[in-house]
């Protein structure tokens, strides 16, 4: 007769760390997991296996594993731990904007909204390709809602436009920026070359130069 080996949650525990520890990630995802089938509601542990699902290639497993733990935290009322389950869910998966979405969905409900702003800017930093240009710009426009006047983000935003040949929404961007920013010179000419970019001429060149 061929007897199982019993469960013990702490020696698990142990080797998944030690593993993790070690970089051998396929063996700490495989002592996750088996914690995970024994203590489904363990929010700490999908938390930490989560990432190494994605560095190991099990993309939606790892997905999975961040949405559950995330949810999990805020059913149980600790927003702030579900925030740092999607921040890290965000890293590992750029282009799931969903993830910085949320954050500043959350931190808006928080009263936070400089916190949601600065959420949305550092998934807008993740994404540099041109291929990923869509959903920059869809990080930046909900900057600009939560913060109308934020500078880097507006000439941000109509430099993207500018390189999709959007020309005309990025004029009035920056024209209202300009509004906004009053006579504060080194605001003004930051704008006033943005806006030379879009439409280089004569003119441009000394409303730059002069700030005006």
């Amino acid at each position: 007769m061929f007897w199982r080996k019993s469960y013990d949650r702490g020696k698990t525990l142990a080797a998944a760390e030690k593993a993790r520890s070690r970089g051998r990630v396929r063996k700490a995802v495989r002592c996750y997991l088996k914690v995970l089938e024994h203590d489904p509601a363990d929010h700490v542990v999908r938390s930490k296996v989560a990432p190494l699902l994605a560095r190991v290639g099990r993309w939606d497993e790892s997905r999975q594993n961040f949405d559950k733990a995330a949810n999990g935290y805020l059913d149980a009322g600790f927003t702030p731990k579900a925030i740092a389950v999607w921040t890290v869910a965000a890293q590992t998966f750029p282009e799931q904007v969903e993830y910085w979405e949320r954050i500043a969905n959350e931190q808006v409900k928080r009263g936070k909204r400089q916190d949601a702003v600065l959420a949305l800017l550092q998934g807008r930093s993740m994404l540099r390709s041109k291929r990923q240009r869509p959903l920059a710009v869809l990080l930046l426009r909900q900057v600009l809602e939560l913060e109308p006047g934020h500078v880097d983000a507006t000439i941000d935003l109509a430099d993207q436009l500018r390189r999709d040949g959007t020309s005309d929404e990025a004029k009035r961007l920056l024209a209202g920026l300009l509004v906004r920013i009053g006579k504060v010179r080194s605001l003004r000419r930051r704008v006033r070359f943005a806006q030379f970019r879009i439409d280089p001429s004569i003119r441009g060149v000394l409303d730059w130069a002069l700030a005006r």
